[in-house]
């Protein structure tokens, strides 16, 4: 023979467990996340406008020396028309100083490099990339992990509006060694 009671917390357990199950669920209803708003710095911005896409737009913040830009600009699309040249690069209200390049013809890339020693390669016959630089004057008060406005503007009137992703350097990993300051002691 069962108890009264047992009936009556075997309902209590199953009132408390629903209750509980349904407070958890609506815990973060309606907040705004500090983070909503924000892109992944990884793999850095991208966008498009009519025929023309960016991607993996970057800022790299270097210990010493000017910030630099990484993306690829790339001119797809089907038929003929004229070629398109990159304008202007603003990234977080100011300009950036984008190397000389030539205007992109259909199915061609400009390729911007981030990395420390890139420098201007020339669009060769045989594939339809080009390289350049660019570099972002007062970068110094840049936060890493964090992601600025950006807008890319080209000849034709587009316009790319983006996201772009600050990094901090990544050093080779055979080159980085850890400053002594932080070592720990009896390491």
């Amino acid at each position: 023979m069962t108890s009264p009671n047992t009936g009556l917390r075997r309902t209590a357990l199953v009132v408390l467990a629903v209750g509980a199950a349904l407070g958890a669920s609506a815990c973060s209803a309606g907040q705004v996340s500090q983070t909503a708003g924000q892109v992944a710095a990884v793999d850095g911005g991208r966008g498009t406008a009519g025929d023309l896409t960016v991607n993996d737009l970057v800022v790299v913040v270097p210990e010493s020396g000017e910030a630099r830009l990484g993306f690829a600009a790339s001119f797809t699309g089907s038929g003929l028309g004229d070629s398109v040249s990159l304008d202007r690069v603003e990234i977080g209200g100011v300009e950036a100083r984008v190397g000389q390049s030539e205007p992109l013809q259909r199915g061609c890339s400009l390729i911007v490099s981030a990395a420390a020693d890139a420098t201007p390669v020339p669009r060769t016959d045989d594939i339809c990339v080009e390289r350049t630089t660019a570099t972002l004057p007062a970068g110094d008060d840049l936060n890493v992990g964090n992601s600025l406005p950006a807008t890319l503007t080209f000849s034709n009137g587009d316009r790319i509006e983006a996201r772009a992703g600050v990094i901090a350097e990544v050093p080779a990993s055979d080159e980085y060694t850890r400053p002594v300051e932080t070592h720990a002691e009896g390491h």
